[in-house]
């Protein structure tokens, strides 16, 4: 088995048993039983566990992002033409995400507590976070010559506003799985963020 393949295996099984366990249950160990190899085929691939969970978290964020890159190209494709709309839309697919993907945005959030407390994985967490904020203010920029607005604020600080109000949609519909109370609130969101706009 080639050495990207055995990566890749290697990174589902610790996605499968840290999901169960959380991040202390992915010991090298439990990660080989569960993907079926060996503790030398683990470190062929990986030379720490820092840095398979570093491989994890970037995986996992990646899969995030591209689930909101998703949700943008439906709210582009379809028919909402208004700025509140467009990010309501955007929001929604990622309720969605979240609600089909529990267990991944669990453990991501688990991984990045798990980085703030490791020095030697303290950077991943800024690295995911100045990903959130590029990938948010790049949709942000569309979103406002989409539907033909300015923002009145930076759109580096929108973005780092989407991403706190995101977490904490994450945080609340991982606490009590209430997607009714999840839709309300991605309504004041949207015209929220719609109201730091001004036609262009």
């Amino acid at each position: 088995m080639p050495a990207a393949e055995r990566r890749v295996k290697l990174l589902e099984a610790a996605y499968r048993v840290m999901s169960e366990g959380g991040v202390p249950a992915g010991t090298t160990r439990a990660i080989v039983q569960e993907a079926g190899m060996s503790l030398a085929a683990f470190h062929y691939c990986f030379d720490s566990r820092e840095e398979m969970l570093r491989a994890l978290i970037v995986d996992l964020s990646e899969r995030e992002r591209g689930s909101a890159r998703l949700a943008l190209a439906a709210a582009e494709a379809g028919t909402v033409t208004d700025l509140a709309g467009t990010v309501r839309m955007a929001l929604l697919g990622y309720l969605d995400h979240l609600e089909q993907r529990s267990g991944e945005e669990l453990l991501l959030l688990e991984l990045n507590h798990h980085a703030l407390r490791t020095p030697a994985l303290r950077e991943l967490a800024t690295e995911q976070y100045r990903g959130y904020y590029d990938g948010i203010q790049q949709l942000l920029v569309g979103m406002a010559e989409q539907t033909g607005v300015r923002w009145r604020v930076g759109p580096e600080q929108v973005a780092r506003l989407a991403v706190t109000l995101t977490d904490g949609l994450t945080t609340t519909w991982l606490a009590d799985r209430d997607s009714a109370a999840a839709r309300e609130t991605i309504e004041t969101i949207a015209e929220m963020v719609a109201g730091l706009a001004a036609p262009a």
